[in-house]
């Protein structure tokens, strides 16, 4: 068994220390495989002195390896088995070791949302949206150590966080959640049809047009093949005067959605609203007007960096909040800091 493959709950950390659960009891060929796996994966992203494994020493319902460094430090790593699950506690050389390993195995974390705990925040729906995105791991961070920062704005530029609303769907309680305000956000605006784009915002647009009883189509990115369209599901005519109303996930700075306005328009269509889950603030309601289209979320990255979202939810390091409002404060300074080229986007 890889580490990747391991299910992860309770997951915690304080001071050196580092300990999980996983719901499930290990045979003996997976933990062989998994402290081999966890041994690579520590030298390469935590601390790459680790040169061996000892033998693992075995008690009644445990078993504790030790990892030893060139200057023979040693890492303390226990496998403690109970009745129905396998708790595991790293004893690190360092509180930075320790938040390293936290942030790695952080993604891992088998999830049940918890939407009434949300729902007894203090705030608005934006906050709560956000928050439940917090919660399921669909808000994503890098600090650009254990792994690399995300590619934004057509993947030119880079961001140390990353929305990811292509795993709401698979948390149902969270995808209704998000689509009903979706629709109570929506059912009072004026439009024709509804257009996703390319491809993920696809399901979201689809069943927001299913509950809205409105027609929907969706814009590619690019033309993969000669037969393809851009604009799928739908043909010249029935776009001719129609109001459009454009779905997607999440928005940057707007020039992906500028394209698709321009692409809906030259077929005498009329755009002037957008629709988005996650607004990342970052001059997209500007650059949209300039097109004459109004912008709509339904949460962003003020609400998403709340006081009212506490840390149990995020489960975000004071290092990760911080290279966070760093960026967003400007994103081209931080570009500089990092020594990355930064690209001014253009239509």
């Amino acid at each position: 068994m890889k580490l990747e493959q391991l299910p992860i709950s309770d997951l915690a950390v304080h001071n050196k220390i580092v300990r999980f659960g996983a719901p499930i009891i290990l045979e003996s060929f997976e933990i062989n495989e998994l402290v081999k796996s966890v041994f690579e994966i520590y030298r390469q992203h935590i601390n790459p002195s680790v040169k061996k494994i000892s033998a693992g020493q075995k008690e009644a319902n445990a078993q504790s390896y030790l990892f030893i460094t060139a200057t023979s430090s040693i890492i303390r790593y226990h496998i403690i088995f109970d009745l129905s699950e396998t708790n595991f506690s790293f004893e690190t050389l360092s509180s930075i070791e320790a938040l390293k390993l936290y942030r790695l195995l952080r993604e891992q974390r088998q999830v049940i949302p918890d939407i009434k705990t949300i729902q007894s925040l203090k705030g608005n729906l934006s906050i709560l949206i956000a928050a439940l995105l917090w919660q399921i791991g669909a808000i994503k961070v890098s600090l650009g150590d254990i792994k690399p920062y995300f590619k934004v704005d057509e993947r030119k530029n880079y961001s140390p966080i990353y929305i990811d609303i292509k795993l709401v769907p698979a948390f149902p309680t969270v995808f209704d959640f998000i689509m009903a305000s979706s629709v109570l956000l929506l059912k009072n605006l004026t439009f024709d049809l509804i257009c996703g784009i390319e491809a993920g915002s696809i399901s979201l647009a689809t069943l927001i047009a299913q509950k809205l009883s409105k027609p929907m189509f969706f814009v590619r990115r690019e033309k993969r093949y000669p037969e393809a369209k851009l604009l799928e599901g739908i043909n010249s005519a029935q776009i001719l005067h129609k109001n459009v109303l454009v779905v997607d996930d999440t928005i940057v700075a707007g020039w992906t959605k500028a394209k698709v306005f321009e692409e809906i328009r030259a077929l005498g269509g009329k755009v002037d609203k957008c629709f988005v889950v996650f607004d990342r603030q970052q001059n997209s309601a500007e650059l949209l007007k300039k097109y004459g289209v109004t912008l709509y979320s339904l949460t962003n990255f003020k609400d998403a960096i709340s006081p009212a979202i506490p840390k149990s939810i995020t489960l975000l390091t004071d290092a990760e909040y911080q290279e966070i409002r760093e960026y967003f404060q400007s994103p081209k300074k931080w570009h500089m800091k990092k020594g990355f080229r930064y690209f001014e986007m253009s239509s």
